[in-house]
């Protein structure tokens, strides 16, 4: 069994929406706040997925469109 190494200072975290979609609505964008400075006060770097703020109707819609960004985030952060 495989296991990730440890985060370390500069490496970039993916950022994907939670199930609902609910990163991509106005009453999270405090949550997002929190999270980035966190992240960056951890030295991290945040990247966004590109599905991640589509908001929970878009992702209703298009359930793939999560699934593509969770599977792309394993290969870009």
């Amino acid at each position: 069994m495989q296991h990730a190494r440890k985060l370390r200072k500069g490496d970039k975290v993916a950022i994907v929406s939670l199930s609902r979609g609910m990163l991509g609505e106005e009453f999270c964008s405090h949550n997002i706040e929190i999270g980035v400075k966190r992240l960056k006060e951890y030295g991290l770097e945040p990247i966004f997925m590109p599905n991640a703020l589509k908001g929970i109707k878009y992702l209703q819609e298009h359930p793939e469109a999560r699934a593509n960004d969770l599977k792309e985030g394993t290969n870009h952060a």
